[in-house]
């Protein structure tokens, strides 16, 4: 049988041993929050050097038409490429709200100044990169919810979901409205809606069409850049107007071939 001494001594051995492996398990922890710590920078620098290019023409809004009188009078103007389907035309008025750079601040919308500040522009900043459009869209007619298909989409509204992509803009909605891709959490407010796609097919892809459910006469919508690109863009940072090959040689072409 062991004898006191023994048994303190056998106690004494044991705490250090634990202690031991309790400091080399605190050691190990640390590298490896360590080393986490060292991917999230490394995989956030990739990220803040890949560079990001709007895939979908006319994303700024800039590029409009009008169209004939509705059913209320309205002659709604809409961004080039956007699509409407039959009859809703009828059911809305629309507006385009100019984000214009070089300008002077003051002069701006409202709703300009207050999407200029949620984006981290600001409101009294004159120049910046670069002038946009929001689409102000109200509801006069709740008829069109019964049809069927889509009610409207963006331009280009086609995403390649191999490897990955991209969807986001900013939207605001007052009233009961709920739109397919633009799910806000705050009614009333200005947000940002960044949906990441991915997929291993090569032939999957998806369209952004934003079907109106629960609307309510009076509603609005207000939409501004909304954009499509390759790659997962960071849900930590804000878009602007972002790079786009496709509309800047589409609109010299127009410039120089003018209908």
């Amino acid at each position: 049988m062991a004898n006191t001494s023994e048994i303190t001594n056998l106690i004494r051995e044991t705490t250090k041993l634990t202690q031991a492996v309790l400091g080399k398990m605190a050691d190990i922890d640390n590298k490896v929050a360590s080393a986490e710590s060292d991917f999230q920078k490394f995989n956030q620098s990739v990220v803040d050097n890949t560079g990001f290019t709007a895939m979908n023409y006319n994303h700024d809004f800039r590029d409009i038409h009008e169209l004939e009188a509705n059913a209320h009078g309205h002659k709604n103007v809409y961004p080039l490429g956007m699509g409407i389907n039959k009859l809703r035309n009828d059911c809305v008025k629309t507006e385009m709200i100019g984000v214009h750079s070089g300008v002077n601040p003051e002069s701006r919308d409202e709703e300009a100044k207050k999407l200029l500040d949620f984006m981290g522009i600001t409101r009294g900043r004159r120049n910046f990169s670069r002038s946009f459009n929001i689409l102000k869209m109200t509801v006069l007619d709740t008829s069109f919810q019964s049809e069927l298909h889509y009610d409207f989409y963006i331009p280009d509204r086609h995403v390649k979901d191999s490897p990955s992509a991209t969807f986001m803009a900013y939207a605001k909605i007052k009233g009961t409205s709920k739109i397919n891709w633009l799910n806000v959490k705050q009614k009333d407010e200005w947000q940002q809606i960044i949906e990441h796609r991915s997929g291993r097919d090569p032939g999957r892809y998806i369209h952004i069409d934003l079907d109106f459910t629960n609307a309510s006469v009076g509603d609005v919508l207000y939409l501004a850049l909304p954009t499509i690109c390759t790659g997962h863009f960071p849900k930590s940072k804000k878009h602007g107007v972002l790079y786009s090959p496709k509309t800047e040689l589409i609109r010299k072409i127009n410039k120089l071939h003018p209908a």
